[in-house]
């Protein structure tokens, strides 16, 4: 084996670990992420539940907006560095997230006549802990970028993981023995302060002193404010019922509100890798200039999405007011309904293309879309508030995001020059309809029976599900569809 085979096998090896490293790291502070409202909920009261799901709301609007994807600028600028200028990009990216902390503790305080009630009341019962903590953790926000970026991904992976159990048990121990908002946000406090000191410790540790420089630091911006405009619009889109919600109801019922989303991220880990297989296979097809190939890739994707996502989807749905009271327990009785409107918003990513857009160079459209879809979702969302209460946001966020996705089929069909209904895989959506529904309609039935313990009642939809679904599915051809989706996956694996 020659020498440049051997590196290239070396590479390939290195980077296959430090993503399968980063991938593990990353689902361990997903799962304990995910528990922690689910802990925090027994040992709360509705109002302090519903506050500290609003900091966590506060923290993702921060961080969608001040930091203007400067750390994630990194991963562009530290490879073409010479080792000299490394250090004066990360120095900028400190800087800058400094300047941006200050900024947000600031805006977040009661100094702030703007701000919701629920912020302003928040602030006064933590004593101005909650907008510190809300600036520390945007200059804290650089350790999830700068190891990676740095080349050190196990770094990066032993630092998250760390972080995320120090989180859950600071956090838990503080509702547990306090049962209190002010302390869990003072745990908060903690947590940014030790994640803060990490990052010190790797910056101090490296060889060279950090510094900054405004030319470099114009440079830097100069990348990372296209993408930080349409990252922003994007993830506000998608919080934007929530904020109507806080501004217009009680914590208590914010509470509700915010739980009823748990399991958005499914949709996510099960897209993320059949995505992640057909790209590099769709960006080769445009570099080709192959839109017939677009189009088909397109299509399985989804179709190869729909295989698992429906069906899952339509069992959360039938289950959720008993997942919902043993996750939740029985004093957010209003969270099922919402839950159920937002996996209906799950189904619809099915017919998702926006994974595509940048391969097609669509990523104008894509930030007018998201920026559409944010007036929209505000505007939908406190009508639904005002006509139907909390269910009324769901509703007019599921209504936005599938209007964004039906332009966004559009003009992918136009930029193809074909129909929208090429881009859907119509053999495997067939299938996996046809079970779901009448699975969900027999767990349906079972649920009517009540009077059950909430565990056997789950139990019994459970195998009624299931029962139902199997057979459906392949005697209306789901077999071959799953066997046709194997055989795909094994020819991206080659």
């Amino acid at each position: 084996m020659s020498e440049q085979a051997h590196t290239a096998m070396s590479y390939d090896s290195s980077l296959r670990n430090s993503a399968i490293t980063l991938a593990v790291a990353g689902g361990i502070e997903s799962g304990l992420q995910l528990a922690m409202p689910i802990i925090l909920v027994r040992f709360l009261d509705a109002t302090a539940f519903g506050q500290y799901r609003f900091l966590w709301l506060l923290s993702g609007t921060a961080l969608a907006i001040a930091p203007a994807f400067m750390p994630q600028s990194l991963f562009y600028f530290l490879p073409r560095a010479e080792p000299e200028k490394k250090r004066l990009y990360i120095g900028n990216v400190l800087t800058f997230l400094i300047a941006a902390g200050c900024i947000v503790g600031v805006v977040t305080s009661g100094l702030n006549p703007f701000l919701p009630k629920m912020a302003t009341s928040l602030f006064v019962q933590t004593h101005g802990i909650s907008a510190l903590f809300l600036g520390l953790w945007i200059v804290a926000s650089l350790l999830d970028v700068l190891p990676t970026a740095d080349g050190r991904a196990r770094w990066q992976a032993n630092s998250t993981v760390g972080l995320a159990v120090c989180r859950t048990l600071l956090l838990a121990g503080a509702a547990f023995i306090f049962c209190s908002i002010g302390w869990v946000v003072f745990a908060l406090l903690l947590v940014a302060t030790a994640k803060i000191a990490v990052l010190a410790y790797y910056i101090l540790t490296k060889d060279d002193k950090i510094s900054w420089q405004a030319a470099a630091m114009k440079r830097q911006l100069a990348y990372s404010l296209p993408f930080a405009a349409g990252n922003a619009l994007f993830l506000l889109r998608m919080q934007a019922d929530q904020w109507v919600v806080a501004s217009m109801l009680s914590p208590a019922l914010f509470a509700t509100f915010s739980i009823a989303g748990i399991f958005s991220p499914v949709a996510t880990l099960i897209r993320q890798p059949v995505y992640n297989a057909m790209m590099p296979r769709l960006n080769s097809a445009h570099a080709r200039g192959d839109l017939v190939e677009i189009g088909r890739l397109i299509a399985k994707s989804n179709g190869a999405t729909s295989l698992l996502l429906v069906p899952i989807a339509g069992a959360l749905f039938s289950m959720a007011p008993q997942v919902a009271q043993i996750i939740f327990t029985s004093r957010y009785p209003h969270v099922a309904p919402i839950m159920q409107v937002y996996l209906i918003g799950m189904m619809i990513n099915v017919f998702a293309v926006g994974h595509v857009l940048s391969a097609l160079d669509k990523g104008r459209f894509a930030a007018i879309n998201s920026a559409c879809g944010l007036v929209l979702s505000i505007f939908l969302s406190i009508l639904g508030v005002m006509y139907w209460g909390m269910i009324g946001a769901a509703i007019g966020s599921v209504l936005t995001l599938a209007l964004g996705e039906l332009w966004a089929l559009r003009v992918v069909a136009d930029t193809l020059g074909i129909r929208i209904s090429q881009l859907l895989a119509w053999s495997a959506l067939w299938p996996t309809a046809l079970g779901t529904c009448i699975a969900m309609e027999g767990a349906a039935i079972v649920g009517n029976i009540g009077g059950e313990p909430v565990f056997l009642m789950l139990l019994a939809k459970t195998v009624t599900y299931v029962a139902l679904f199997a057979p459906c599915f392949f005697l209306a051809g789901g077999r071959k569809q799953l066997g046709l989706l194997i055989g795909w996956r094994r020819r991206q694996a080659k």
